[in-house]
């Protein structure tokens, strides 16, 4: 089975946000290409040699003309709706893609709902595949940590998204160390550490290792790949339960957000009181939130794309 990926196209690459910095390709699809031999996938750089097209993005022109002359099945894999109204807009190539295509893989159930919630298009096929990080990068390093420090990651922590404002808030509120990846350009605590956006994935996972817990306070985070990178590397979350996040993590806290599924002119804050009490829950009854079920292994994850892009036939 040969596939062809076009997620990077010349439109995918206006829409590309630049505050989100990081790597145009999609983790996801990149390790699709990188272990498809292990599932007797071969992937081409050329659309009219594939028997399936993918995209993580929107089809081309071209191609979209292409698969339907020729009945070549095409999957979408959908992340996140845009629900700010400053923004909404760049769903709508996305949305595009995914009513083109002969199924549609979501990342979490939460992204499903919201697409069916705001927008309401029916799909062709529609399945979810929860969204996972690769275990052979992230894992346990099994390091003694006789200091209890927190952490967070983010590509950019100037999207308001992000809320930084609630992790400052909770630092000026306790006396424990919290180390940031990404860039942040704002004035911080004394008590957290800006370690700057770094792309090297194993040096991530030490990072993570060094902590004990992280804040994952994102609003409306279809399936937060940070996330998923601090669970794999063994820590307890502390996140907000206004997206899909909760269908991620296997311990940690849920602290109250904003829930209704709509769109907004502004991003709500965070419960910031609710924050502080379930970091002391967790802190004071810490035994108890580290010994959890693994998270999935990433090459099941991996199956299960391929089990889903098999599978289908116009």
């Amino acid at each position: 089975m040969r596939i062809f990926d076009c997620s990077i196209n010349t439109t995918s690459n206006k829409l590309h946000n630049k505050l989100s910095l990081g790597s145009i390709e999609n983790d996801i699809m990149k390790d699709l290409r990188k272990y498809s031999n292990l599932f007797n996938v071969e992937f081409v750089d050329d659309y009219k040699l594939s028997d399936i097209i993918i995209t993580n993005t929107s089809y081309p022109d071209d191609i979209l003309e292409h698969s339907i002359k020729h009945n070549i099945p095409k999957i979408k894999r959908m992340d996140g709706i845009f629900n700010i109204n400053a923004i909404k807009d760049r769903n709508i190539s996305l949305n595009n893609a995914a009513s083109q295509s002969d199924k549609v893989i979501f990342i979490s159930e939460y992204s499903k709902d919201v697409y069916y919630k705001l927008y309401g298009y029916k799909l062709k096929r529609e399945c979810v595949v929860l969204n996972n990080v690769d275990n052979i990068i992230f894992k346990p390093l099994n390091f003694n940590k006789d200091k209890f420090i927190l952490c967070s990651s983010a590509t950019n922590w100037n999207r308001k998204d992000k809320r930084l404002k609630s992790i400052i808030n909770l630092a000026n509120r306790i006396n424990d160390k919290i180390i940031l990846i990404g860039r942040c350009d704002d004035k911080l605590p004394s008590n957290i550490q800006s370690l700057g956006y770094i792309e090297d994935y194993n040096r991530i996972n030490t990072i993570l290792n060094a902590g004990s817990l992280f804040l994952s306070p994102f609003f409306r985070c279809a399936g937060s790949k940070v996330t998923i990178q601090a669970i794999h590397a063994g820590l307890p979350v502390l996140y907000s339960s206004s997206g899909g996040i909760k269908e991620m993590v296997n311990s940690g806290e849920s602290v109250r957000d904003y829930t209704e599924i709509d769109f907004l002119d502004n991003i709500p804050d965070i419960d910031d009181d609710d924050l502080y009490n379930k970091y002391i829950i967790i802190k004071n009854n810490y035994k108890s939130y580290t010994n959890f079920v693994k998270k999935e292994d990433y090459k099941d994850t991996i199956k299960k794309y391929f089990d889903e892009i098999l599978s289908t036939n116009i």
